[in-house]
C-alpha cells in the first residue's frame, strides 16, 4: 500500500484466519477499488488508536460531508470470529456496531494495541514493513496504490 507523501506500508493477509474477509479485500485490491480513496477518519488522541480507509466516497466528496463514512460496495461479509490480536498495526474490517455481518470495503489499520476490540471486528491482516507510516496518516491522506506483492 502507498500512501501519498507518507510512504509504503506490506501488510501480510491470514486467509486461513479470515477467509470470507481476506478474499473480498484481495478482490476489491486487484479490482483497484482502493486505489485513490482517502482515510477519512484517523483517532490519535488522547492516544493513538486506529486508522480507517475504504470508503469510495471519499475519491469524490469533502471529508467533511455526512456521507463520509457510510459508504461501500453493499456487499456484506460475515463476521469471522479468530485469535488473532490488535496490536500495532492489524487490519481489521470495520462494521456497524449494531450488526457483527455488516462489514464491506471499510478497513482499519490499528496504531498502537487495542486489545479490546478482540471478538468483535474481524482481524485479518498485519502491517509486516512500514508500521511507521501509520503514525504519520492524516485526515485526508490518499491511497495512491494498493496492489498484491505475491499470491
Amino acid at each position: 500500500m502507498v500512501i501519498e507523501s507518507r510512504g509504503r506500508m506490506v501488510i501480510e493477509l491470514y486467509p486461513d484466519k479470515a477467509p470470507k474477509t481476506v478474499a473480498r479485500f484481495l478482490a476489491l485490491v486487484d479490482s483497484g477499488f482502493y486505489n485513490g480513496v482517502r482515510f477519512h477518519r484517523v483517532v490519535n488522541s488522547p492516544r493513538p488508536f486506529i486508522i480507517v480507509a475504504g470508503d469510495p466516497l471519499t475519491k469524490t466528496l469533502p471529508l467533511d460531508d455526512p456521507k463520509i463514512g457510510t459508504g461501500g460496495t453493499g456487499q456484506k461479509i460475515p463476521f469471522e470470529k479468530n485469535d488473532l490480536k490488535f496490536t500495532d498495526g492489524t487490519l481489521g474490517m470495520v462494521r456497524d456496531v449494531s450488526d457483527e455481518n455488516s462489514a464491506d470495503s471499510q478497513f482499519f489499520i490499528c496504531n498502537g494495541e487495542q486489545r479490546f476490540l478482540e471478538g468483535t471486528y474481524t482481524a485479518f491482516g498485519r502491517v509486516i514493513e512500514g508500521r511507521e507510516v501509520i503514525k504519520r496518516v492524516q485526515m485526508g491522506d490518499r491511497i495512491l496504490q494498493i496492489r498484491r506483492l505475491a499470491d
